[in-house]
């Protein structure tokens, strides 16, 4: 029993760590997107700050430990957002992980590189980590142990860590549940583009989660340190430890985080210690078997359709835009310079670099498949590399010929990508990245550390193949096959795809469910993009394992195939040619900056500075380029036309032309509002990337007066909605609210009560509850209250989930904050979208309701029976232009099948019908017209056009 307690304790210890790393990581991946693999980066840079202070400057523990954890870890935090974090939010998951990643490598590096530098040129006296004999911590040292009952012993610096972890929970538990901050960060998280409309700023929000989140990461760090060592590489290892603790809390609740990394840590001591396996890596393995059930259990209602981030924008195929001939001829000057540089400059040492860089090349390809092509994330590519190269290594112990091995090496490593892709290909997204992290490890912890499979740690040799004709031995004939194989591997790539199965492929990436409608299998497109990676990452594992002559278990670690996928993304996943320049890089350029003092650690800043750079441009550096050289060609090519083409533009015709001159004239009569303006709208452009979806809209809103906004969908009424509440910016044009200009004045920087925009799809946040979601706009509780006498059936559901209520409830506590306090307008976005009748009627109800107190309205409507009803004047939408804006009385089905059907409508009757009384047409009966119904009885008309309809 004493034993069980003993391994309980232990492992409550380490479970504590995890709990903090993993509700740190829960924290921040719920208001950023970004899944923080920097934690333990973080974490070591704390950890070694307080040690130069405590050892190397004698500083005592208390200051020390509130400079590097109260000021510098938090102060990193904010910094780390600002540079990286922010800007990789819209970046595709590569991107974001890649990010984090180079911050995992270079946070610990320039730490290190810089001590080193002060020690060699400044001459300062600063302790290095393997002078000192036990690194301290914030317990007393030496530390001091106690003892319970029948030998369970606990010393302090296990206390110190339960303590972090009880003081952790409780902190986060206050912030998030009870304060104004925590609120908004948990709206940022549900909903953030509606945050912003409720006055949230979701970049604060951010702000303070990577504040806290680092701050944690830093305490943790200081506690590890004496008890595991100050090495990058156990931080390292374990943040991925404690990721299982997160995916059971489903990457959304701290208290299951917290609660999980305790269960983690217990499970894995009292694996440790009762289960008896000759593995050496078995314990450190336990966390990733259960990450992997986790992910398997929970991932695919987390994960990305087809592994892909669909708001990705694919780039342009050849971002120089040169001809295919050019191409080639620029592939052809860089071999043939390659060549004579192997030939007739470099040493023999320098060739094997080279021979090596292109092998690493190979291998990188195999990312530009998993993730340029497929869309998928993969990490266990260092372990197909491991699997083809073991492979090789023990059929050429065996006496097997080079050719059948290498062929052997990448058939099992294909099967291997098979036997990982069979049970993760409902995944995606981070989900499937963590997956497949979770096997690398254990490959590496497990399978690899079988003697029958490593050849212990001297691992198999892998002479350079014997082609007869020359001898490979020579490493210049080395770079020559080298090059022959990569030319290969590009047609192969290349040859993918432009293929059909390629296309294919990209259709799965783009969209799951289109591929499906298209009839594409995407399980097996999903299956054969896994086992073409593992293959290419096989066959490049066998040539560099040949290149360096040897393989052992411990030349390929996960951590170097994270590094590999880094460098990938900072050339270009998408391109091969990005994946060949990352590879030559990766093996050249430490030798190249071998004159740097700790060059090794000098690298690895490098990296991160691509990484920050990376977050600037995900596409990757060879994209960049491509994107400047484009530009200045344009520019040339455009230069003194810009008069011409401006010339152009203001004479074009109107892409729709939906209404006669003759109409026309008439509406220009009523068009501008009778009282004071106070929305205008003027020459406004906006759009998405390059896709522009409104064309220069002029629209004006008087003081409480109401407009409706018709038009059928895909008109862009929602996007101008977007532009006047401040969610997108245009490219174009002004928005003057009450004579300011707010156009470039984001949704959480407008003066409150100015814009209340109710957006399309419900204004809520469905993971808060109503009383919490109605406390974002209404502080004070008498608001709240007088929100529940407004809508009743809120008041009963006050502390359910917003989600979980009807559409018509949802709608209702949309409006709800807007009644208490009225806003100057107020924007309603299909406000009876999908709604019953009846509850229509209660929306447009309050509605009228806001408008009778002096607020003005716009509503963006397909269908148009009840907004007809409300509105005082009319502006019709279509693809983008305001076709036709006058009063409401000029309203009549021609009108109404012109501006929805394109229908153009007779000059004489446009003329006659808004200026004859006789003729004239109730809001009823125009509403009746376009819904084929009658006023009198609601049947079907026999004709009249009707609107589209979303029901």
């Amino acid at each position: 029993m004493t034993e069980f307690l003993s391994l309980v304790v232990a492992g409550l210890v380490s479970g504590a760590l995890y709990a903090i790393l993993a509700s740190g990581l829960t924290l921040t991946y719920q208001t950023s997107g970004v899944f923080n693999f920097g934690q333990g980066g973080v974490a070591f840079a704390t950890a070694y700050l307080f040690f130069q202070l405590n050892t190397g400057q004698d500083m005592p523990v208390v200051p020390a430990a509130l400079l590097c954890v109260g000021v510098f870890a938090p102060l990193l935090g904010w910094l780390l957002h600002r540079v990286l974090f922010n800007p990789l939010r819209e970046a595709s998951i590569a991107a974001r992980m890649v990010g984090t990643l180079g911050l995992l490598i270079a946070l610990p590096a320039f730490a290190l590189w810089v001590t080193a530098m002060l020690r060699e040129k400044a001459h300062w006296d600063l302790p290095a980590i393997e002078d000192v004999f036990r690194i301290p911590g914030l317990g007393p040292s030496p530390k001091e142990n106690f003892s319970f009952g029948d030998g369970l012993v606990i010393d302090t610096d296990q206390l110190a860590m339960l303590g972090a972890a009880i003081f952790a929970a409780l902190l986060l538990w206050w912030l998030v549940r009870h304060t104004r901050i925590g609120l908004e960060m948990r709206a940022s998280v549900s909903r953030p583009k509606i945050a912003a409309l409720r006055g949230v700023d979701p970049d604060r929000a951010s702000a303070v989660s990577w504040i806290l989140s680092c701050g944690l990461a830093g305490l943790v760090g200081v506690l590890l340190a004496p008890m595991f060592g100050l090495g990058s590489f156990t931080f390292n290892t374990m943040l991925f430890v404690s990721i299982p603790a997160v995916v059971l809390a489903r990457f959304a609740s701290i208290p299951m985080a917290m609660g999980g990394g305790l269960l983690l840590g217990v499970a894995q001591n009292l694996v440790a210690g009762y289960v008896d396996l000759d593995i050496t890596g078995f314990p450190t393995a336990v966390p990733f078997i259960i990450l992997f059930g986790l992910l398997i259990y929970f991932g695919a209602e987390r994960g990305r359709s087809a592994g892909a981030t669909l708001e990705e924008k694919p780039p342009a195929d050849d971002p120089t835009e040169a001809s295919p001939w050019a191409r080639r001829a620029l592939w052809a000057a860089a071999v043939a310079g390659l060549l004579a540089y192997t030939a007739f400059g470099a040493t023999d040492f320098w060739a094997g670099l080279l021979a090596q860089g292109l092998a690493t090349a190979i291998v990188l390809m195999s990312f530009t498949v998993v993730t340029g092509v497929g869309g998928m994330v993969s990490l266990a590519q260092a372990a197909f590399v491991l699997s083809g190269a073991f492979t090789a290594g023990i059929l050429i112990g065996h006496d097997v010929p080079f050719l059948l091995a290498l062929l052997a090496g990448t058939a099992v490593a294909a099967i291997t990508g098979l036997i990982v892709a069979l049970p993760t290909r409902r995944l995606g997204g981070l989900p499937l990245a963590l997956a497949t992290l979770a096997l690398a490890y254990i490959g590496q912890n497990l399978l690899f550390q079988i003697h029958d499979i490593s050849n212990g740690s001297s691992g198999w040799a892998l002479p350079a193949p014997d082609l007869g004709i020359v001898d490979t031995e020579n490493p210049r004939w080395l770079v020559v096959l080298m090059l022959v194989l990569v030319g290969l591997v590009l047609w192969l790539v290349h040859a993918l795809r432009t293929s059909s199965t390629g296309r294919a492929m990209l259709a799965v990436r783009s969209t799951e469910v289109g591929a499906r409608t298209s009839g594409i299998a995407v399980d097996r497109m999903k299956l054969l993009v896994f086992v073409i990676s593992a293959a290419i990452a096989g066959f490049g594992g066998v040539m560099l394992a040949t290149s360096r002559g040897r393989v052992t278990n411990t030349d390929y670690d996960v951590l170097l195939g994270l590094v590999w996928l880094a460098t990938t993304v900072t050339f270009s996943i998408r391109r091969p040619a990005g994946a060949v320049l990352a590879g030559l890089v990766s093996a050249l350029a430490p030798q190249a900056f071998e004159a740097v003092p700790a060059s090794s650690y000098f690298m690895q800043v490098l990296f991160g500075l691509g990484a920050i750079g990376l977050a600037r441009d995900p596409d990757g550096a060879l994209a960049a380029i491509g994107r400047s050289s484009r530009k200045r060609r344009r520019a040339r090519a455009t230069a003194g036309t810009a008069d011409l083409v401006a010339v152009s533009e203001t004479t074009a015709p109107s892409k729709v032309t939906a209404v006669s001159e003759a109409a026309a004239a008439v509406a220009d009569t009523a068009a501008e509002p009778a009282g004071p303006v106070l929305l205008k709208v003027q020459g406004v452009r906006a759009g998405y990337g390059e896709i522009e979806v409104l064309h220069g809209i002029d629209l004006t809103v008087a003081a409480g007066e109401a407009v409706a906004l018709l038009g059928g969908n895909g008109a862009g009424k929602s996007s101008l909605c977007a532009v006047i509440g401040g969610l997108l910016a245009p490219s174009a044009g002004t928005v003057i609210l009450a004579g300011t200009d707010v156009t470039r004045t984001p949704a959480q920087r407008r003066e409150r009560d100015s814009i209340y925009l109710a957006p399309e799809g419900r204004g809520i946040f469905p993971d808060l509850t109503v009383e919490e979601n109605l406390m974002l706009w209404l502080r004070q509780e008498d608001e709240r209250t007088a929100a529940y006498d407004a809508f009743p059936v809120l008041g009963e559901r006050r502390r359910q989930l917003a989600g979980a209520m009807s559409g018509g409830e949802q709608q209702m506590l949309t409006l709800a904050p807007a009644l208490v306090r009225p806003p100057r307008l107020l924007i309603a976005d299909e406000p009876s979208l999908g709604l019953a009748p009846l509850v229509i009627d209660q929306i447009y109800t309050a509605l009228r309701e806001l408008q009778g107190r002096g607020t003005a309205l716009l509503i963006a409507e397909e269908k148009t029976r009840d907004a007809l009803a409300l509105a005082d004047r009319v502006a019709f939408l279509t693809v983008g232009d305001i076709s036709w804006s006058g009063p409401v009385s000029a309203v009549d089905s021609d009108r109404l099948a012109s501006a929805y059907l394109g229908m153009a409508v007779d000059p004489a009757e446009a003329g006659a019908r808004p200026g004859s009384e006789p003729e004239a047409v109730s809001a009823t009966e125009k509403a009746g017209v376009l819904t084929g119904s009658s006023a009198e009885g609601g049947s079907p008309g026999p004709s009249g056009p009707s609107g589209p309809s979303n029901d």
